[in-house]
């Protein structure tokens, strides 16, 4: 009964965020806004990531339930998403998103918190966690159903901005349903917020200060996807032209590929080792990449967004369990906290920033863009990041250190 009441928890999470991430990137081009501007609205995530660890770090753990807390941050997020439907100049609509992200980012810290603190983390959170990504595909391909019944009679692209609706909607539904679910109390605990940075000391170990210092360049080329992929998609003369509903149903299919690649991953790391793994999930980045820069045939452009499965589950996913391996009991929450940091907060703030920069650098007279200029520098990124972390990251050293913190361990907990 838990284990359902904890899964609907992270299904309604990400279908809040699914529900608007992609599709706001079509309304702001219908909205006439710039690459630039489209990528600073993306980039209040960021900043929303920068900031989580206080909020989830400080107010949750020491004065609210995380329920409540939790709650509290869905209720007064699903305003600010109506607020920003209502907008069409920049600056009021990237004001109301950044407030919002500011209430929403933490939320995903609390949800992680509340499963983990009643499941077995070891057994069912990773199954929990998983239906945050059918979340995700149900309300991208809910979303896609709404846009094709829409683009019957109306002009395609004018109903973008509802994604904002339903997100909203899906907020309070969310926020009503965390009241619903059993204490989580706070622990009241004397730890900093940014208790994390305590891990920068293990950058003395070579092999994690290499994965910490390639994800952050990984995360630089991140928003090329996440921004940028749904107006190149959708773009009719240089782009593959083809429709909202059917851009957004493809973009989903990569964390169709997400859920099929997690099967892979165990078997990946112990065949091919972890160095091979995490320098294979950076690969795919270039290789999606360079199919999008081809732009035809539309089918096989459709079919490069699997690749994002092993874009997350063998670099992400593979580079968290380095993480896990290559830290102590005592320093391992803050050791994934700031890698977290570097990714979803520093590095993707960059790339919001840069790849907004380039968006608008490539544009032809017409209005349209360059899109294999724009997609040749995600893939020089990449490359170069996958060539310095397969030669830089020690696999040898890399088992022998993890070998060496479980022993210990062993030895401790006996």
């Amino acid at each position: 009964m838990i284990y359902t009441r904890l899964a609907v928890m992270m299904f309604l999470q990400f279908a809040v965020w699914g529900a608007w991430a992609v599709l706001i990137a079509g309304h702001m081009d219908h909205l006439g806004f710039s690459g630039r501007e489209i990528s600073y609205v993306f980039g209040t995530t960021a900043f929303g990531s920068l900031i989580s660890p206080v909020i989830a770090g400080w107010v949750a753990d020491r004065f609210l339930p995380n329920q409540v807390f939790t709650a509290i941050c869905h209720f007064l997020g699903a305003p600010l998403l109506i607020l920003a439907w209502h907008q069409t100049a920049f600056l009021p609509l990237w004001l109301a998103i950044f407030f919002y992200a500011m209430l929403y980012m933490p939320t995903i810290a609390l949800t992680n918190a509340i499963a983990f603190h009643h499941s077995d983390e070891s057994r069912t959170f990773g199954n929990v966690r998983a239906w945050g990504t059918v979340g995700w595909i149900a309300i991208a391909w809910g979303m896609s159903l709404y846009l094709s019944y829409r683009g019957r009679t109306d002009p395609e692209g004018v109903f973008l901005g509802d994604c904002l609706l339903f997100a909203a909607g899906l907020s309070v539904l969310l926020a009503i349903y965390c009241l619903t679910l059993p204490n989580t109390p706070p622990s009241r605990s004397p730890a900093r917020p940014y208790a994390f940075l305590e891990a920068f000391k293990l950058t003395r170990n070579r092999n994690f200060g290499v994965l910490l210092g390639v994800s952050f360049v990984v995360a630089i080329e991140l928003p090329f996807y996440y921004n940028l992929t749904f107006l190149f998609l959708t773009e009719p003369v240089h782009g593959v032209g083809l429709s909202a509903s059917t851009a957004n149903f493809a973009m989903s299919l990569g964390q169709v590929g997400e859920v099929a690649m997690m099967l892979l991953l165990g078997p990946s790391l112990m065949k091919l080792g972890t160095r091979a793994t995490i320098a294979l999930g950076i690969l795919a980045w270039p290789v999606r990449y360079a199919i999008f820069a081809l732009g035809q045939p539309a089918w096989l452009v459709i079919a490069a967004q699997g690749l994002h499965g092993i874009c997350y589950s063998f670099f992400f996913v593979g580079g968290m369990i380095a993480v896990e391996r290559l830290s102590r009991g005592d320093i391992r929450a803050s050791a994934q906290g700031l890698i977290v940091f570097a990714t979803n907060g520093v590095g993707m703030l960059v790339g919001h920033f840069f790849s907004g920069w380039i968006h608008d650098a490539f544009r032809f007279p017409d209005g349209g863009h360059d899109w294999a200029l724009i997609f040749l520098v995600p893939i020089v990124i990449t490359v170069v990041a996958a060539v310095l972390f397969y030669r830089l990251f020690d696999e040898e050293a890399f088992v022998e250190d993890a070998d060496r913190i479980a022993a210990t361990e062993r030895t401790v907990s006996t």
